[in-house]
C-alpha cells in the first residue's frame, strides 16, 4: 500500500513542483478540495471505529494506509491461533470474523452514508469539518502551493465531487483496466458503491448506485459472492482462509442500442459456397460491467474435462480478487484512493496479468457499434 510519506516524494519525482502543473488533486477547484478534505477527516472518524482516538491521533498516517481496520483488530489474534489451534479452530476464527463483520457494518454504514451525502452534494460540509490536509505527507509550503493551484470553479450549482467513482476507479490500476473508454460515460451516473454483509449463508454483495440514466433501466447494479468459511472436506490442509464458491451479478436491462458489453463484428468467410462473403456475428467486448457477469463452475460430470473445471475455478477466483479489493480497500477507503494515497497491492493479481486475451481480438474481421 502506499506510503503517504513515499507519495509525497513521488508526487515530486513526477514532476510536482508545487505549482500544481501535473497533479489530478492540484488542480480541483477550491470548492472540490474543500469537500475532499471534509472526506479526509471522515475517514479518520471510521478509524475511530476500531480503536482509540489517542491511537489514531498518533498513527493517522499508518492507520490511513492499513488495508482494513478490521483487519487490524484480530491480526495479533489470527497469528495466535494459528500458532495454538488447528484447522477448525482456524475455521471458527474466521466465521467469528465475519459475524464480527456484520456488527460492526452499521457503524461505517452511518459514515459512508454522509460521505455520499458530501459527493453527491446532498451536504455541504463546514469549514470545522474540512479543516484537514487534503494529502498527507505534504509539508505546509507544498500543501499552501498545492491549495493555491486550482482549476476555475464550476459552473453554479455544481454540487459535491463530481465524477468522484469514476475518478477512482480509473487510479486504480486493476480496475482502470476494466473501465473502457464507453464505460466512461456510464460511470459518471455512478454515486455510491456500498457493501452487504450476510450470515445466511455466509456472503457478501457490492451495490454499485446509479442515478437515473440513459444506458440501462437499473439504477442500482448488485454483485453477490457466496463464501465456504470451513476447509474443504476433500482437502482440508489446503484451507487458507474464506473462499468463495459462488457468484452472481445483476442481469442488466439494457436499453436499446446502449449495451456496451456486445460488439457485432464482421467477419468473412474462408470456406464453402459462401466463401468471400462477409458474416456479422455478435461477441463479448470488453466492458467494466462484464464483471455483472461473472463465471460459473461447471461439474466435472457436466464438462468431462478436469482442465475446464480448473480454468472455471481459476477465473472466479480472479473475479474474487477483485470484489474483495472493492469490499476491503476502495469502499472502507474510497478518499485515499481518489487523492493517490493508497493504490491496488499489485501482487494480490499476479497470476491473472496477461492470462485473458479479447475473444473480438483474435477475429478476422472489424469492430462495428455495439449491439442492443
Amino acid at each position: 500500500m502506499a506510503d503517504t510519506k513515499n507519495l509525497a516524494d513521488l508526487l515530486r519525482s513526477n514532476g510536482y513542483d508545487g505549482e500544481g502543473t501535473n497533479d489530478f488533486i492540484s488542480t480541483l477547484p477550491k470548492s472540490i478540495k474543500r469537500r475532499v478534505q471534509a472526506l479526509k477527516k471522515l475517514q479518520l472518524e471510521a478509524l475511530k471505529v476500531v480503536t482509540s482516538e489517542s491511537e489514531v491521533n498518533e498513527n493517522a498516517d499508518d492507520y490511513m494506509k492499513s488495508s482494513r481496520y478490521v483487519e487490524y483488530i484480530f491480526v495479533n489474534i489470527e497469528v495466535k491461533y494459528k500458532f495454538l489451534a488447528g484447522i477448525n479452530v482456524e475455521a471458527k476464527f474466521y466465521e467469528r470474523v465475519h459475524q464480527l463483520e456484520k456488527e460492526f457494518a452499521p457503524l461505517f454504514d452511518a459514515l459512508h452514508a454522509k460521505r455520499k451525502a458530501i459527493v453527491t452534494g446532498e451536504y455541504e460540509p463546514t469549514d470545522e469539518e474540512c479543516n484537514y490536509p487534503i494529502i498527507n505527507g505534504l509539508t505546509d509550503e507544498e500543501l499552501k502551493k498545492m491549495n493555491d493551484a486550482t482549476s476555475p470553479e464550476p459552473s453554479e450549482g455544481t454540487k459535491g465531487i463530481p465524477d468522484f467513482w469514476l475518478n477512482l476507479l480509473k487510479s486504480v490500476d486493476h480496475l482502470a483496466e476494466m473501465v473502457q473508454e464507453h464505460d466512461e460515460p456510464i460511470l459518471k451516473h455512478l454515486y455510491d458503491i456500498t457493501v452487504e454483509i450476510g450470515t445466511d449463508p455466509d456472503s457478501y454483495s457490492l451495490l454499485f448506485h446509479f442515478t437515473p440514466n440513459e444506458y440501462f433501466k437499473q439504477t442500482v447494479l448488485k454483485k453477490w459472492y457466496k463464501l465456504q468459511l470451513t476447509p474443504d472436506e476433500d482437502d482440508p490442509f489446503d484451507f487458507d482462509g474464506p473462499m468463495v464458491v459462488e457468484a452472481k451479478g445483476t442481469e442488466i436491462e439494457w436499453n436499446e442500442g446502449k449495451n456496451v458489453t456486445k460488439k457485432v463484428i464482421k467477419k468473412k468467410q474462408k470456406k464453402g459456397s459462401g466463401a468471400g462473403r462477409f458474416i456479422t456475428k455478435t461477441v463479448k467486448a470488453d466492458s467494466f460491467f462484464n464483471f455483472f457477469d461473472p463465471p460459473t463452475i461447471k461439474t466435472k460430470a457436466e464438462t468431462n474435462e478436469d482442465d475446464e473445471v480448473d480454468e472455471d475455478q481459476e477465473l472466479l477466483r480472479a473475479d474474487f480478487e477483485i470484489g474483495q479489493m472493492i469490499r476491503d480497500q476502495i469502499v472502507p477507503r474510497a478518499v485515499l484512493f481518489y487523492t493517490g494515497e493508497a493504490t491496488d497491492e499489485d501482487d494480490l493479481f499476479d497470476d491473472y496479468d496477461g492470462e485473458d486475451e479479447d475473444e473480438g481480438d483474435s477475429e478476422d474481421g472489424e469492430d462495428s457499434e455495439h449491439d442492443e
